[in-house]
């Protein structure tokens, strides 16, 4: 059989009473407090508010987490559909090039950084046409495409490249 453990409290009934009415309760604990019918009215109405503000900042929240949701979506749509720049090696006439290009939207053409000819790759034939704006496609210069590198190679030529 078990020992009943009794609870025991370090301060007296007189110190507890002291300790409630600074605190602000004017009536020992062992009087039942009745409130009027105002004072619940006002409690009531008190934690309603609390509640519509729970409820307001939840749907704030919410509505953040949606907003944000929805501009990483778009920033990761425009990251798949946007042309990705490319570093590509060519030459012609023994002189070996390295060069960003960026491909062109919607069939445009698309640009080389370092120069502001217009630039036409001819994946199928392994070669690079170099235009200037006003000139036709017969006139541009041919280049033989040696090497095309991805996305990263890009930027860490573009990294290095710089002053």
């Amino acid at each position: 059989m078990a020992k009943q453990i009794k609870k025991a409290s370090l301060l007296s009934e007189a110190d507890k009473q002291k300790l409630l009415k600074k605190a602000g309760n004017k009536k020992p604990i062992s009087q039942t407090q009745t409130a009027s019918p105002i004072q619940s009215i006002r409690s009531t109405s008190r934690y309603a508010t609390d509640a519509s503000e729970d409820e307001q900042t939840k749907a704030s929240s919410s509505f953040l987490v949606k907003v944000w949701l929805g501009l990483v979506a778009i920033l990761l749509a425009a990251f798949v559909l946007a042309p990705k720049p490319q570093l590509l090696e060519y030459q012609s006439a023994g002189l070996v090039t390295q060069s960003i290009y960026i491909p062109g939207w919607f069939g445009k053409p698309g640009t080389i950084l370092d120069t502001n000819q217009r630039a036409i790759l001819a994946e199928d034939e392994q070669s690079l046409y170099l235009c200037f704006e006003g000139q036709s496609n017969e006139q541009c210069a041919k280049y033989q495409l040696r090497k095309e590198q991805g996305l990263i190679a890009a930027a860490m030529f573009w990294y290095s490249s710089r002053p």
